[in-house]
């Protein structure tokens, strides 16, 4: 079976066992995301946010389900073929940056293309100083992580991700360990990639990033609790409804009709 969406997720579930206990993350996930959608996956710590955004990059697998990545049984790939299907297809942007620390600016974006047998040394080369340029981080690039300020080691991140000219950007809390000014930097970096065409899916538990997105989907106790666009005329509700779920005690239901 082969799927029209970029991503599509059909009953995801995912359990994690430790002996005798069992704690099930995700549950019954049916999600579809179609090519050039800027989707936020919010909702409060433990909901399984990130173990969502792990499993549509290819860092986990499912438990139970299906996923189909850009036209791929993603469901059925090892562990190599996911590693190569991730290379080509996904880009990634951590709250914690992820750099190499003994690389510069230049080999941690090259690093990843060293992989690709389609490139050639010139094609990576080209494509590692586009990346820099659209980052406004090419006076950087012979610098060390170490060197930078933790927007700037954003922007490498973001670069990093973009290199390979992926499918998907996946943004696990992008703006976590920034500042509001770095926050808001990286914020209109992505905003001005997914207007030029990319697709990105960002996971994060501030209600104001989330909403910058053109959808919002919303997590609680590993399920799918609201997926909806994002207009004018519903910010303040979507706002309210965010709010209480990053307030609410763990374990305890509330109602958002």
């Amino acid at each position: 079976m082969s799927s029209s969406s970029l991503i599509e997720l059909q009953g995801i579930s995912k359990v994690f066992s430790i002996e005798t206990l069992e704690t099930h993350a995700l549950q019954n996930i049916n999600l579809k995301i179609e090519e050039g959608e800027f989707v936020s996956i919010a909702g409060a710590s433990g909901c399984g946010k990130s173990t969502l955004l792990s499993i549509i990059g290819l860092l986990d697998v499912a438990s139970s389900g299906y996923y189909y990545l850009a036209g791929h049984d993603a469901s059925s790939l090892d562990r190599d073929e996911r590693a190569r299907l991730r290379n080509k297809e996904i880009g990634f942007v951590f709250q914690s940056f992820n750099l190499i620390s003994d690389l510069t600016v230049y080999e941690n974006i090259e690093l990843p293309l060293t992989y690709r047998s389609d490139l050639s040394d010139q094609d990576i080369k080209d494509i590692v100083m586009n990346s820099l340029n659209v980052v406004d981080m090419v006076s950087r690039k012979d610098h060390f992580p170490s060197q930078l300020s933790g927007g700037q080691q954003q922007r490498v991140a973001v670069a990093r991700a973009i290199g390979g000219n992926p499918s998907m950007i996946l943004a696990d809390e992008p703006c976590g360990n920034l500042d509001s000014k770095n926050a808001e930097s990286v914020m209109q970096l992505l905003e001005k990639l997914h207007a030029e065409g990319a697709t990105i899916c960002m996971v994060t538990h501030d209600p104001k990033s989330a909403l910058r997105a053109d959808r919002y989907v919303e997590l609680f106790d590993g399920q799918i609790i609201s997926d909806e666009q994002i207009a004018e005329h519903t910010r303040e509700r979507v706002v309210a409804n965010l709010i209480n779920e990053l307030t609410r005690p763990i374990g305890v239901s509330v109602s958002t009709s």
